[in-house]
């Protein structure tokens, strides 16, 4: 009998033991915005293991995938009303609440992926974006690659977009279409592979890292490529929502937030365009455009009164211009 009351205590231990730690622990909802087994879920997935792993049983990070509980659109409200913990978030889909943290998208602002991730990472931290990120924490902030532009068919010119509609996610590549001759057409990148392929647009405004994730190589064939800005997108959580956390789970998550996870985010997003673009220059059905310098120098005169109009649109966005230019090439010269 006392054998049996000792097995039945040591399993009422057990169980109140695992009952507490289960209570202690916090699970945080990690939206991938990514189709599932996609190089993006698999990145994500591995980084949410390292910070569980870190807490010290306080912390539980679970990625879901796909768009069933956030999309681009709403990922942001869906953060702050506590329906997914850790969102992605580009700020060109959040209507009023970021328009200093667009400044990446301006044309021919960067040159370089990495640079633009880590100089995107020190603006977002920095006094000039204070005011717009008081309701949420980044976790990081990245550039989604260099854009681009990416037609189903060849253009007459490469000059004159001549009237083609064009995906875009934002104000600046609306202008950046309209003011080479195109329309503009606002839609998420979930949307782009069906309407390229039913025709109800004729191309997008894009990144090479946007072809992995949605195939847009099976719709997209001719490609040029100019430096007409980078999306900026970034990675948070909600203030209310971080402040609720126990200190070994911030540490764990402060851990992996920094310089190097953003270094590490944005080498993925440069591989996963890299690939993207190789794939895709091997196919007999595609054409990949280097405008010469002369095609070159007409985009630059085309679009450049648009970064004096964001910056007149904008309350502080010339000191925002002037803050993101001065640690870009702080950057870049290795500071």
């Amino acid at each position: 009998m006392r054998l049996i009351r000792d097995v039945v205590l040591a399993a009422l231990a057990l169980g109140l033991s695992a009952a507490t730690a289960s209570a202690q622990e916090t699970r945080l909802i990690f939206t991938s915005l990514s189709p599932a087994g996609s190089v993006n879920s698999t990145f994500f997935n591995a980084w949410a293991q390292k910070v569980t792993d870190q807490s010290g049983g306080t912390l539980k990070v679970e990625v879901r995938d796909g768009t069933t509980l956030a999309n681009f659109g709403n990922s942001y409200d869906r953060v702050l009303a506590d329906v997914v913990q850790i969102g992605w978030v580009q700020p060109a889909f959040v209507s009023g609440k970021f328009p200093l943290a667009e400044v990446t998208n301006l044309p021919f602002m960067t040159d370089d992926d990495l640079t633009c991730s880590m100089s995107l990472s020190r603006y977002y931290k920095s006094a000039v974006m204070e005011a717009e990120l008081k309701e949420v924490v980044p976790i990081w902030a990245n550039c989604l690659a260099q854009t681009g532009v990416h037609f189903a068919k060849p253009l007459k010119s490469d000059t004159d977009l001549g009237g083609l509609k064009l995906r875009v996610a934002g104000k600046v590549p609306s202008q950046i279409v309209d003011r080479m001759g195109g329309t503009p057409v606002s839609m998420t990148a979930e949307q782009i592979y069906e309407s390229l392929q039913r025709g109800t647009i004729d191309g997008t405004v894009t990144s090479w890292a946007a072809f992995e994730p949605y195939k847009l190589q099976e719709v997209a064939f001719y490609h040029i490529e100019v430096p007409i800005g980078s999306t900026p997108s970034m990675f948070m959580m909600s203030r209310k929502k971080w402040d609720t956390l126990p200190p070994q789970a911030k540490k764990a998550l402060e851990a992996n937030m920094g310089e190097d996870a953003v270094r590490e985010a944005a080498k993925h997003f440069a591989a996963q365009a890299q690939r993207a673009r190789d794939a895709v220059a091997k196919l007999d059905n595609h054409k990949i455009v280097a405008l010469t310098p002369e095609q070159l120098a007409v985009w630059k005169q085309k679009l450049s009164p648009i970064t004096a109009e964001w910056a007149k649109e904008r309350p502080g966005a010339d000191k925002a211009v002037e803050e993101f230019q001065k640690i870009y090439q702080q950057v870049k010269a290795g500071r």
